[in-house]
């Protein structure tokens, strides 16, 4: 995988400011790819090489571009939860290994493989490559179904959860 960013120089000409393999690997095949904090203005003078320093889940005012692969049941790791960095674990419901809640708003593209996604009430769909899903802030799991892992894009964007 290769991602590119384009930025600007101090002409305000276009200009590619990377282009290689993912800087931020979070683990196998998965990738913090870009993130933002707070109000988003151009020209952006983040470094493309640098992540804007947020956590896995972006808060209110915050912004996460990745692509996370969730490993196929038979990997040991048959849900997201259990793919993910260590210090995300407080978003995941330890009674039910995978469903989980995020003050997000996520727009997902499924790249490949297949999952059931599984809502609070048991409710489950079917989703798989070329499938995309909105995701408010509910409880959900991705149950991955088949041989391979379920491989996402994802643009998550911090909300504020009204109580």
């Amino acid at each position: 995988m290769k991602l590119v960013v384009t930025g600007h120089d101090e002409m305000g000409k276009s200009v590619f400011s990377f282009a290689g393999h993912p800087p931020r690997e979070l683990h196998a095949g998965s990738y913090d790819l870009w993130s933002t904090k707070g109000a988003i203005t151009l020209p952006d003078g983040a470094d493309a090489r640098t992540a804007t320093p947020i956590g896995y889940f972006p808060l209110a005012d915050e912004t996460s571009f990745k692509i996370v692969s969730v490993p196929p049941p038979e990997a040991g790791e048959a849900n997201l939860g259990g793919s993910l960095p260590g210090d995300v674990a407080d978003f995941f419901d330890s009674d039910d290994p995978g469903m989980h809640t995020t003050d997000t708003i996520d727009y997902v593209l499924i790249l490949s493989g297949s999952a059931d996604l599984e809502l609070d009430d048991g409710a489950q769909e079917r989703v798989v490559a070329g499938d995309v899903v909105v995701q408010r802030g509910t409880r959900h799991a991705w149950r991955v179904t088949g041989t391979v892992p379920l491989v996402l894009g994802a643009v998550l964007i911090g909300a504020e959860r009204q109580r």
